[in-house]
């Protein structure tokens, strides 16, 4: 006799699954694009910053500007995935928090995985798309050039900044719980991220104690690993990246897995 095997889940309760997962990516991108603040400081402050910096430093005698421009332009990808990641993610969760609406979702029958994921697909794709915005932004302002294979390369680098941020975030929305408090603290985090992190200046250009200390922050390793496929380890006889990209990885993954050791030992719903 035949043995019948029946699926697991129904194609009915797996279609309803579908459905409530593009629902939650729809939302998210939707909350995304209503909110102002997040859309300046992912969004227009990066794109700003490029414009500003490359017309001031892209012409300066003895500095090979596209050179300059390909280093700031992928800085200013980290830029958007700090400010994203870091401060969007962290004010979110927190405002959610006081507002009840994580509540809410806790007494729901929706998997809290679920609607974690569908925060996090919903955010790496707006920031791999201002990756690209960013990019199209220094070759069509300043002549910036990069091959079709080393953008598309770069991706992988940029989608894990993106989490490491967001992982981040969420440590700082775990361990403080009022949402104004949230604010502060993510910009006391932000500024030495921004500017010790050799986004817009190399960090072997900061005062010597501020080296070390600059070359190992999290913005410093994402930065090389972006840095590394869209523009190269060296360009122009001129170093792109600070350390070796095996101590920028494993140094990646180690704050990535302590903030997510953070994050879910101290999340609160309330």
């Amino acid at each position: 006799m035949a043995t019948v095997l029946t699926p697991t889940a129904p194609p009915a309760a797996l279609n309803g699954n579908l459905y409530r997962f593009g629902l939650l990516l729809r939302t998210n991108a939707r909350l995304f694009v209503r909110n102002r603040t997040a859309l300046f400081w992912s969004v227009a402050f990066p794109i700003g910053l490029v414009l500003l910096f490359g017309t001031i430093f892209g012409n300066q005698p003895g500095l090979d500007s596209k050179v300059y421009i390909a280093y700031l332009t992928s800085g200013m990808i980290v830029v958007s995935l700090l400010a994203n990641g870091l401060i969007g993610n962290a004010s979110t969760m927190a405002v959610w928090r006081e507002r009840g609406i994580l509540q809410r979702i806790q007494a729901t029958p929706l998997p809290l995985w679920q609607f974690l994921l569908a925060r996090i697909v919903t955010q790496s794709a707006i920031m791999v798309i201002q990756a690209f915005i960013l990019i199209a932004t220094s070759i069509v302002a300043f002549g910036a050039s990069y091959t079709v294979g080393n953008v598309i390369s770069a991706v992988p680098a940029v989608v894990a900044g993106a989490l490491l941020f967001m992982a981040l975030g969420q440590a700082v929305a775990a361990l403080v719980r009022k949402a104004d408090t949230v604010a502060i603290v993510t910009q006391v985090i932000y500024f030495p991220l921004l500017f010790l992190g050799g986004l817009m200046i190399p960090v072997s250009q900061l005062p010597a104690p501020l080296q070390t200390v600059g070359a190992y922050l999290p913005s410093a390793l994402i930065a090389d690993l972006i840095r590394a496929p869209l523009i190269g380890t060296h360009l122009s006889g001129i170093a792109m990246t600070t350390l070796p990209l095996t101590t920028d990885l494993l140094g990646a993954i180690v704050y990535f897995v302590a903030a997510i050791v953070v994050a879910t030992r101290f999340f609160k719903w309330r």
